[in-house]
């Protein structure tokens, strides 16, 4: 076959291949009336022409070489690199002779066409992969972004959101939806963490992650307006790119879990404005900082189980207050004189002084220790 006659085959193969009739159209345009099978890698047919009417399962050889099949048709092989993808299979009489120019030319369209589709199967996820803290640097990143056609934002912030409480047919698709509309940008990725959303968004600018931030914070309010039924809480982490998402993933979702544990309702609270707490939601997983907690509060706990009292929730009201009697006396409504009496009583039972800043260092912890655990 000449050179002239090969690309002008090479051409209508393609042509074939990239329109409707896709592989099929391919091994028609091909096909001398004695049938021509695509096979994949277990020798199922994935396209057939022409004869024989059952043309598979072939029993396929098992090296990488054109060869003559049990029923004496040729298969060449099909692969890119060390990967095999498949086999096109020749029947009939010139079958026997060694595969000409047309049908490598068309063995070739075919590899490229499944490598692709092989590529797509098995491609790994982006967004996973950094989630997952799997991309060591930042040339990984980009070598899988340019793998998977993506171009990527110099850095990116890690919104986590849930649902305040869990109730049927509350999907996180739909919260989704909501939050990407309500922050205004069209490239937020999402994905689902343990009950969790994480909307994964691109931040060009500094001018950019502060209108996030400050959106992010909105959300809670910004999704009722759109479906009033909506009372989420949520977490947002700081600003990396891609190969170091993993703690902005992190972040997010620690914040959120304190948010939930500490019942701040329709808040969405910042990693980096939560100091300690983040450190102390990790160490109420030791049996020795509950039991810290357990020593300062169960005097206290007895004393309003046997006398039916609100101690406790007068103290945590009050430390919650900024120490504020007046503002403490209101959320529980009763009298200033009432705060002060209970605290009086507070310190009586403890043995602690409210007003030694060790004390109430000590009774802080034990609060914010106990409602983390819960």
């Amino acid at each position: 076959m000449t050179s002239a006659r090969l690309l002008d085959l090479g051409a209508r193969l393609a042509q074939a291949l990239a329109g409707v009739g896709g592989r099929a159209a391919l091994l028609r345009e091909l096909d001398a009336g004695e049938g021509l099978t695509l096979c994949d890698s277990r020798g199922l047919a994935i396209a057939h022409v022409g004869p024989p009417a059952h043309a598979a399962p072939f029993v396929l050889p098992a090296d990488d070489a054109a060869t003559t099949t049990g029923d004496g048709s040729l298969a060449l092989p099909l692969h890119t690199g060390d990967e095999p993808l498949g086999w096109l299979v020749a029947h009939g009489p010139a079958a026997g002779r060694a595969p000409n120019e047309a049908l490598r030319l068309a063995a070739t369209l075919l590899a490229l066409d499944l490598a692709r589709d092989y590529r797509s199967a098995h491609a790994r996820d982006l967004w996973e992969e950094a989630i997952a803290g799997r991309l060591p640097d930042a040339a990984a990143a980009k070598s899988l972004a340019a793998e998977s056609r993506i171009t990527l934002a110099p850095a990116y912030l890690a919104i986590a959101l849930a649902f305040e409480e869990a109730i049927e047919g509350r999907e996180l698709d739909e919260l989704g939806a909501l939050a990407s509309a309500a922050l205004g940008e069209r490239e937020i990725v999402r994905r689902e963490r343990s009950g969790a959303l994480l909307l994964l968004c691109p931040a060009s600018d500094e001018i950019t992650v502060g209108k996030l931030r400050v959106a992010a914070t909105l959300l809670p309010k910004s999704i009722a307006r759109r479906n009033a039924a909506f009372r989420i809480v949520g977490g947002i982490g700081g600003v990396r790119p891609l190969h170091e998402l993993a703690s902005s993933a992190r972040e997010a979702l620690a914040a959120l879990e304190i948010a939930r544990r500490l019942r701040r309702r329709d808040s969405v609270l910042p990693y980096d404005t939560l100091g300690a707490l983040p450190l102390l939601l990790e160490a109420t997983a030791a049996p020795e900082w509950r039991s810290f907690a357990r020593t300062f509060l169960e005097s206290i706990r007895d004393y309003d189980a046997k006398h039916q009292t609100e101690l406790e929730r007068t103290m945590t009201i009050y430390f919650e207050a900024g120490e504020n009697v007046k503002v403490a006396a209101e959320r529980l409504h009763v009298h200033r004189h009432t705060v002060f009496y209970r605290l009086r009583q507070i310190a009586e039972i403890t043995g602690l002084s409210l007003e030694s800043p060790f004390d109430q260092l000590n009774l802080r912890l034990a609060v914010t220790i106990d409602a983390l655990d819960a």
